[in-house]
C-alpha cells in the first residue's frame, strides 16, 4: 500500500522524513516500509510492504473529514482539498495522510522486501557524527622548525567554519562564503590535533571545492540546530558549483599547498566544543577512517616573499636555466614537478636547482661527460621524500639532505648501466614520455615513463617535446556525473588548459591530438615547439605532416582522423625497405551497402616481413590490425597473392597521406576465451535461451574456482590460464616447490597473489556475470575473399593451444555477436562451414570469417547446441547513418579542444547502458521493449559521438525509477593490508542512520531482488562464503620460513651439479635487485590513477588493479593491460640478466649462471627495509617479488641441467 502525505516541511529529505516517522512506526510495530520525498517539495509517499501495516498507520494517523463549521484550522483552501483534519504532527507541521491514488509501485514493494531480507545482517547503529565549529581555516604546508613539525599558513579565512566527519569524508564549510571543502578519508594522509583546538589535515590530493548557491532560510537553520534534515554544513543548493579555488588568493597557492588547518573554539570559552573535537578524534581513530595523531605542532603565518611569488620566481628561474642550457630538460621538468606535486616549497626547490647547476658546471669544467645527477636518479627522490609528519625525518626536506641522497641514488643507478638502459631506456617500440595530470584545481607532472610508440613519436627522436595529459578528478578518476553538482567551471578550466597550454620549465605544451581510445579515457597528446631538420615544428605543422585534413569540416571527424596517428602501434616496418607493393582493390557492394568495410588482404611474403618485427612469442598470425598512411582496419593473409603485396580497399582509407610505415596495432596470435556479460545474457534470455544453461555454466565455474586452492596442481593450472607470471613460468615454479617439499602458501606474498587473482575472478563472476563459455570463443573478424561462404554462413578457426581450448566447431549452428550488444538483433545465428582441404581459407587462424558486412573488429561465437539450437533471432538494428556536425569554415585547434571537453561533458555511454539493463529487467518484453530499443539506438549514437560530434543528451533517455535490480548493487569492499593480506568487508543493507552528506557518488538507489536470469545468477554466487571457505587460505607458519627451506633445497641441488662460489657474485646480484626494484616502483606509480596513491606490489605482480568497491573502472582495465605487459617485460629482462653473468675467467659456464641466480636469491632474501608508514607517498617497503623471480629462474636452470639438457635451457616469455 502507498500512502500520500502533504504539508510536509519542504527541506526534509528521504532519510530525514524516515527519521521523523520512525517513532510512530515503532509504536505501531511497523518495520517494513519505504519513504519517498523530494527536497523542497511539501509532498511525499510512504509505501508499506504489508497492506495491514498501511491500514493500521492510516487508522491512527490518516486525515479525517471535518464538518464545514469546524474548518477554521485547516491549512488549505476549500477549493483545493476537501475539509480534513490532520492526525500526524512533527516539526510544527500538521501532516495530512491518505491512501495514494496511484497505488504501490511493484518494484518499490520488491525493494522493501529485499531490504527486509538483508536486515538480519545489519550491525548496530553507528555513533552519530558531530558538527564542530571552527573560528578559522588556513591553507599552507608543513615544515620542520628545530625538529618540530610546524604548519605555515599561506592563506587564511577568519570566519565561522563548520567541520564535520561524515561517513566517507571530512567536510569543512565556510558559512559566510557558502563554500564547502570535501576531503575523502582516502585522501587524508594524517590528521594532527592538539587539545587546544588546533588541527591540521595533510592530503594526498586536493579537496573538492563547492560553491553552495542557495541561501539558507530560517527553517533550514532551525533544522540544522536540531540536527534534522540537511544541516547548514551540507548545503541546501539544488545544484552546487564545482570551483577551482575558494577565492583568487587561495587559487594562487592551493595547487601546491595540501595542508589545511582549522581551529575549534578555545576550551576556555567553549569547553564542550573542544570535548567534541577530542571525542571525534577518538571515534575516527576507533573506526580507522584515517590516520590520527595527537601532537602539539607549531603554527606560523608566512612572512617575506609569499608562496605565490616564490612559485612564480621558481618558474622564471627554471625557464632561465632552460634557455641557458644549464641543466638537462628532464631535470628541469622534475624540479618543477617537485612543486607541482606538493613535495617541497618553491624556495627549497630553487636552492636545490642552484646547487644542481653548480654541480653540472663543475662537471663540465672537469671535462666529465657523465651528468653528475641523471634523470633516473632524480626520479628516485619522488619515492624517498615523505610527507612531513610528527615523527618524520627533517633531512628529507633540506637541500643538503637531498643532495646527499641524490649522490647515493646516482651510485645505485650506475651499478648496472646496461640493464637499466634496457629496462628504462627508449627502444624501437617504446618511447620515454613525460605526463601531466590536469584536475579541477591543479596540474601534476610525472615521468618520464615508457609508452608504446605511435606514428607521431616515430617521426622524431627527441620525445621530451611531447607529453601525455590526463584530464580527471582530483583522485585520478573520471569526473563523475552528479545532477546536484555543476561542472561548468571545471570544463571551462580544462578547455583553457588545452587552448593556452601547460608551461613547464620554459616550454609551453599545447594540444596536438588524441586517439579514439585516449579520447574515451579523457587523455590527449600535447607538444611544445621544437626544431627538427632545421624546420620549426608547432602542433599545426606536425599535423600537416601527417596527411591532408583540410577538406574535413567536422571537428569530431577531423579529430578522429588525426587520432589514427596517435593509436598505439608497438610494431612497425617500412614498406619500401621490405619492398612491399601496395595495391588498391575495390570494395564489395551489394544493394548499395559495403560488405567489405575496413578489411584488406596481405600476401604471405609481406606477412613474413611483419613476423620479423613482432615478438617471436606472437608466432605467425594471419590477421593483423593495422594503420598505414590514412588507412586503418584489418589485413588477412591471402595465400593466393604472390610476392610482397598489401591490398587496401577505399573503405579503409580515411584521409590522404604519403606515409610509408606499416604500423601494427594488434595481431590474432591466440584465441581469446569467450565469457558472457550482462547485456548478452539478457538478450539471450529474451531470445529463449534456457535458464538452466546459464545456471549450469555458472555452477561449473563456481565449482572450478572453489577447487583452485585444494591442490598445488589446480593452483598452477589456474595461474597459467590467467597468464600470471608467464615470463618466469610461475605455474611451474609452484609445482616444483611442492616437489621439493616446500609449501608456497606459507609465504604471505605468494598466498596473497593466488587469493587476489581468485577473488578477481569471483567478483567478475558475481558482479559482472562474466561466465566462461567452454563451447565459445572471442575472435577477430575478417571477410571471405574467395566467395566460398554463402549468406548466413561463417568459418570459425583457432588454435587449441596444446589442449587449453576445445577444438574448433564442426559444421553446426553458431551464435555470433559483437560487444557491446544492446539491441536484440545484435545477436544472430549462422552456420559454421568447414572449407575443403587445400582451400585458401584453411590457412587462416584465430579468426571468424564472414561473407561480409562486418561491423566491429572482435566477435563472440558460441556453438553450444543448448543455445544455438534453441534461440529465436530478431531483425538486426538498422540505424540511419548520422551525418557529422560540420562547421562552415576550416576546423582549428581550438575547435578540437572544444570537442574534447564537450566529449568529456556529454559522454553518457555508461549511464545509457545501465538504464538499458534496469528497464530490460523491469519490462515484460525485456530488451525488446520500445524504451530498450530506443536506448540501444541512443547507445549506438553515443558510440558514434566521437566521430559525428552529435552528443546524446540525458533528456533524450526514457525515464527510469529509483528502483534497481539487485545485480547492480555494489559489492563489499576489498582491502589489501600489509602488502598482501586481503580482507573483505561485510556487505550491509543501507541504514537509516547513514549520513546524507556523502552524495559525491551520485544518486542513491533502492534495490529489489530481480526475478530474471541476471538476478538468479547474481544471488547464486555467495562471494563471502566462497571467500571464507575456499579462497582465503589458513596455514601454519611455525618453523623455518618458506625462503629458508627453498634456499636450503636449491643450494643442495645446485651443489650436486658442481662446486659453487656464489658470494663473489653478490655485488652483481645487488645491482640486478636494485634495478628490478626501481622498475617495479616505477610501474607502481606510472600505472596508478594518482601518483601519490601508488599501486601495491601485489597488484603489479598479478597484473591487475584492485578496485576497492568490487569491479574495475574502464580506465583501471586499460591500465591493468599495461601493468601486466610491463611486469612481463621487466621480469623477462631480469631473468635474462640473471642468466648472463659477467665473465670472471674469460668464459662463462652453467655454473656461473647458477652462482649468479643463487646470489640473486640470497640478495632477494636480505632485508633492505626502511621504515614505512601508511601515509608514505609510495609505500616503498621491501620489494617481495625479486626473490620469487630469482628462485623461479634458479629452479628452471636446475631442472634443465639435472635433466641433462644444458643445450636446451629455457626460452623466456613463454608458458
Amino acid at each position: 500500500m502507498e500512502v500520500f502525505m502533504r504539508n510536509l516541511p519542504p527541506h526534509l529529505t528521504d532519510s530525514a522524513l524516515r527519521t521523523q516517522l520512525q517513532p510512530f512506526m515503532n509504536r505501531l510495530s511497523i518495520a517494513d516500509y519505504m519513504v519517498e520525498k523530494q527536497r523542497n517539495k511539501k509532498t511525499g509517499n510512504v509505501t508499506f510492504l504489508h497492506i495491514t501495516d498501511g491500514t493500521k498507520f492510516l487508522q491512527h494517523h490518516g486525515e479525517e473529514p471535518v464538518l464545514p463549521a469546524t474548518n477554521a484550522h485547516t491549512a488549505h483552501p476549500r477549493h483545493k482539498h476537501p475539509p480534513t483534519r490532520a492526525r500526524l504532527s512533527f516539526l510544527g507541521s500538521h501532516v495530512y495522510c491518505k491512501v495514494s491514488n496511484r497505488g504501490a509501485d511493484e518494484f518499490a514493494l520488491k525493494s522493501i522486501q529485499h531490504q527486509a531480507s538483508l536486515k538480519v545482517d545489519e550491525e548496530a547503529p553507528s555513533e552519530p557524527t558531530k558538527t564542530l565549529e571552527a573560528t578559522e581555516l588556513n591553507c599552507g604546508y608543513h615544515t620542520f622548525n628545530d625538529g618540530r613539525l610546524t604548519f605555515t599558513a599561506e592563506w587564511s579565512a577568519k570566519e565561522v567554519c563548520l567541520v564535520k566527519f561524515s561517513k566517507r569524508s571530512l567536510h569543512i564549510t565556510l558559512t559566510r562564503r557558502r563554500v564547502q571543502l570535501r576531503m575523502p578519508f582516502q585522501s587524508i594522509v594524517e590528521l594532527v590535533w592538539w587539545q587546544d583546538g588546533n588541527a591540521a589535515v595533510t592530503l594526498s590530493w586536493a579537496p573538492t571545492i563547492l560553491s553552495l548557491q542557495t541561501q539558507v532560510d530560517e527553517l533550514a537553520a532551525l533544522f540544522s540546530v536540531l540536527g534534522i534534515g540537511q544541516a547548514v554544513g551540507r548545503g541546501q543548493a539544488e545544484q552546487s558549483q564545482r570551483l577551482d579555488a575558494i577565492d583568487e588568493a587561495h587559487g594562487r597557492i592551493s595547487p601546491f599547498c595540501l595542508v589545511y588547518h582549522f581551529k575549534v573554539r578555545n576550551p576556555v570559552t567553549r569547553h564542550t566544543n573542544n570535548e567534541s573535537l577530542q571525542s571525534e578524534m577518538v571515534r575516527i581513530r576507533k573506526k580507522q577512517l584515517c590516520s590520527v595523531t595527537r601532537y602539539n605542532f607549531g603554527f606560523r603565518h608566512a612572512g617575506g616573499v609569499s608562496f605565490g611569488e616564490a612559485a612564480a620566481n621558481l618558474r622564471s628561474q627554471l625557464s632561465h636555466y632552460y634557455s641557458k642550457d644549464s641543466l638537462p630538460f628532464g631535470l628541469l621538468f622534475l624540479l618543477q614537478a617537485l612543486m607541482a606535486n606538493s613535495y617541497l616549497p618553491p624556495t627549497t626547490i630553487s636552492a636545490l636547482a642552484q646547487r644542481l647547476v653548480e654541480r653540472f658546471t663543475e662537471a663540465k669544467k672537469a671535462g666529465n661527460d657523465e651528468p653528475p645527477v641523471s634523470v633516473d636518479a632524480f626520479k628516485k627522490l619522488f619515492d624517498w621524500i615523505d610527507y612531513p609528519m610528527p615523527d618524520g625525518d627533517p633531512t628529507m626536506f633540506g637541500v643538503d639532505g637531498i643532495m646527499d641522497y641524490l649522490e647515493q641514488a646516482e651510485r645505485l643507478v650506475r651499478e648496472s648501466p646496461a640493464l637499466r638502459a634496457t629496462l628504462f631506456g627508449k627502444t624501437q617500440n617504446r618511447a620515454r614520455i613525460f605526463r601531466a595530470t590536469v584536475t579541477p584545481t591543479r596540474v601534476l607532472l610525472q615521468g618520464p615513463e615508457l609508452e608504446p610508440m605511435n606514428r607521431v613519436l616515430r617521426k622524431f627522436s627527441d620525445h621530451s617535446y611531447f607529453i601525455r595529459a590526463q584530464f580527471c578528478d582530483e583522485n585520478g578518476q573520471d569526473l563523475f556525473f552528479n545532477a546536484k553538482v555543476s561542472l561548468d567551471s571545471v570544463h571551462a578550466r580544462f578547455k583553457s588548459v588545452l587552448s593556452n597550454g601547460i608551461q613547464v620549465a620554459g616550454r609551453t605544451y599545447k594540444l596536438l591530438g588524441f586517439s579514439h581510445s585516449s579520447l574515451r579515457a579523457h587523455s590527449a597528446w600535447l607538444s611544445a615547439p621544437f626544431i627538427h631538420q632545421g624546420q620549426p615544428h608547432f602542433p599545426d605543422f606536425i599535423i600537416t605532416g601527417l596527411g591532408d585534413f583540410n577538406q574535413i569540416k567536422s571537428p569530431a571527424r577531423r579529430a578522429a582522423r588525426i587520432g589514427q596517428a596517435f593509436s598505439e602501434t608497438p610494431y612497425a616496418l617500412d614498406l619500401d625497405e621490405n619492398k612491399i607493393e601496395v595495391l588498391e582493390i575495390p570494395d564489395i557492394k551489394r544493394n548499395d551497402r559495403v560488405f567489405s568495410d575496413g578489411v584488406g588482404t596481405i600476401s604471405p611474403g609481406a606477412a613474413d616481413a611483419v613476423y620479423n618485427v613482432i615478438p617471436k612469442s606472437k608466432g605467425t598470425p594471419t590477421c593483423f590490425q593495422i594503420r598505414w598512411a590514412g588507412a586503418k582496419g584489418m589485413l588477412a593473409v591471402d595465400p593466393r597473392l604472390e610476392g610482397n603485396k598489401m591490398c587496401i580497399r577505399p573503405s579503409m582509407v580515411k584521409f590522404e597521406s604519403n606515409d610509408r610505415q606499416l604500423e601494427i596495432c594488434d595481431v590474432a596470435s591466440k584465441p581469446m576465451p569467450m565469457v558472457l556479460n550482462r547485456q548478452l545474457i539478457k538478450i539471450l534470455e529474451d531470445m529463449g535461451a534456457p535458464e538452466e544453461w546459464f545456471l549450469r555454466l555458472q555452477s561449473s565455474e563456481v565449482h572450478r574456482l572453489r577447487g583452485i586452492t585444494e591442490t598445488v596442481y589446480n593452483t598452477a593450472n589456474f595461474l597459467r590460464s590467467q597468464k600470471i607470471g608467464e615470463s618466469i613460468q610461475l605455474h611451474k615454479f609452484l609445482r616444483r616447490t611442492e616437489q621439493m617439499g616446500v609449501d608456497y602458501r606459507r609465504d604471505s606474498f605468494l598466498r596473497g597473489a593466488v587469493e587476489v587473482v581468485l577473488l578477481k575472478e569471483l567478483r567478475l563472476l558475481k558482479h559482472k556475470a562474466r561466465i566462461p563459455v567452454w563451447n565459445g570463443m572471442t575472435l577477430f573478424g575478417v571477410m571471405d575473399e574467395t566467395g566460398f561462404l554463402k549468406e548466413g554462413e561463417v568459418y570459425v578457426t583457432f588454435d587449441n593451444e596444446d589442449g587449453r581450448h576445445h577444438e574448433p566447431p564442426g559444421p553446426v549452428q553458431v551464435v555470433v555477436t559483437r560487444s557491446p550488444a544492446l539491441h536484440p538483433g545484435d545477436v544472430q545465428i549462422a552456420t559454421n562451414i568447414i572449407p575443403p582441404d587445400g582451400h585458401p581459407l584453411i590457412q587462416l587462424r584465430n579468426c571468424v570469417v564472414f561473407r561480409g558486412d562486418l561491423d566491429g573488429d572482435v566477435f563472440h561465437v558460441i556453438w553450444d547446441p543448448a543455445v544455438a539450437g534453441t534461440v529465436t533471432t530478431f531483425d538486426p538494428a538498422d540505424y540511419a547513418r548520422v551525418q557529422p556536425l560540420e562547421l562552415d569554415r576550416p576546423v582549428t585547434s581550438a575547435d578540437m579542444a572544444a570537442f574534447f571537453v564537450d566529449f568529456m561533458r556529454t559522454d553518457h555511454l555508461g549511464v545509457i547502458a545501465t538504464r538499458h539493463m534496469v528497464l530490460a529487467d523491469q519490462r515484460d518484453h525485456g530488451t525488446r521493449d520500445p524504451d530498450c530499443i530506443k536506448l540501444a539506438e541512443l547507445h549506438s549514437s553515443a558510440v558514434d559521438f566521437s566521430k559525428s560530434g552529435r552528443a546524446v543528451e540525458l533528456s533524450q533517455l526514457p525515464r527510469c525509477s529509483r528502483w534497481r535490480p539487485d545485480f547492480l548493487a555494489r559489492g563489499p569492499s576489498i582491502i589489501i593490508h600489509d602488502k598482501s593480506a586481503i580482507t573483505m568487508d561485510q556487505s550491509l543493507a543501507p541504514r537509516d542512520d547513514e549520513d546524507e552528506d556523502d552524495d559525491e557518488g551520485g544518486p542513491r538507489h533502492s534495490f529489489y531482488a530481480s526475478e530474471k536470469i541476471l538476478g538468479k545468477l547474481y544471488r547464486a554466487v555467495d562471494e563471502q562464503k566462497i571467500w571464507a571457505e575456499d579462497i582465503r587460505m589458513t596455514v601454519m607458519i611455525e618453523g623455518p620460513s618458506v625462503w629458508e627451506e627453498l634456499l636450503a633445497a636449491l643450494t643442495e641441488r645446485a651443489s650436486a651439479i658442481g662446486p659453487l662460489e656464489w658470494q663473489h657474485r653478490l655485488e652483481e646480484a645487488h645491482g640486478i635487485r636494485h634495478a628490478y626494484e626501481d622498475a617495479i616502483h616505477g610501474v607502481m606509480i606510472d600505472c596508478a590513477e594518482h601518483p601519490n596513491q601508488p599501486l601495491r606490489e601485489l597488484e603489479v605482480f598479478v597484473g591487475f588493479i584492485m578496485n576497492k568497491s568490487g569491479v574495475q573502472t574502464p580506465r583501471q582495465r586499460d591500465r591493468s593491460v599495461k601493468l601486466k605487459e610491463e611486469f612481463e617485460r621487466i621480469t623477462a629482462w631480469i631473468t635474462q640478466e640473471m642468466r648472463s653473468p659477467t665473465s670472471v675467467s674469460g668464459y662463462t659456464s652453467e655454473l656461473d649462471t647458477l652462482e649468479l641466480c643463487l646470489a640473486c636469491l640470497h640478495a632477494g632474501c636480505e632485508k633492505e627495509h626502511r621504515e614505512s608508514r601508511p601515509g608514505h607517498r609510495t609505500s616503498s617497503q621491501d620489494v617481495e617479488s625479486f626473490k620469487i623471480v630469482a628462485a623461479a629462474t634458479l629452479t628452471r636452470e636446475l631442472n634443465a641441467l639435472e635433466g641433462g639438457m644444458p643445450g636446451q635451457r629455457f626460452a623466456y616469455g613463454g608458458g
